[in-house]
């Protein structure tokens, strides 16, 4: 990748923001190679062995159910509701395309709404047994 004035501004602000725990939403043009940029600095930061990484490529078919076990298939179990990274790692996740769910009857799009919750409570609900986890 040739660096350029906003890719080197996109990897900066996306290695300072996440080592702060901060969640980032980085948006553009179609074609000004975000997702290039984030691919490349997500595997930068895995070679150095400190995240594991999450990716969701949403589209107009993708639901709620399936973004929640895109997330969880990538997560250690250490209790029956707490989940997290492989100790000594954080995990990223990173969505492409967040404005492809298509909207629902009453103008929601549930993905992007778990993925909010997800990021706003740090965690989601067993589905079926409203238990918390």
């Amino acid at each position: 990748m040739v660096p350029t004035q906003d890719s080197t501004k996109y990897a900066y602000s996306m290695e300072h923001l996440t080592a702060i725990e901060k969640a980032l939403f980085f948006t553009g043009a179609s074609g000004i190679g975000k997702t290039a940029i984030i691919a490349k600095q997500l595997s930068d930061m895995k070679e150095k062995g400190s995240i594991t990484n999450i990716v969701i490529n949403m589209s107009a078919q993708t639901t709620s159910l399936r973004t929640q076990q895109s997330i969880e298939e990538k997560l250690t179990k250490k209790s029956r509701t707490r989940f997290g990274a492989e100790p000594g790692k954080k995990i990223m996740v990173f969505v492409d395309d967040i404005n492809m769910p298509s909207v629902e009857e009453y103008g929601a799009q549930p993905p992007i709404e778990l993925l909010r919750q997800f990021i706003d409570q740090k965690g989601m609900y067993i589905r079926g047994e409203w238990a918390w986890k």
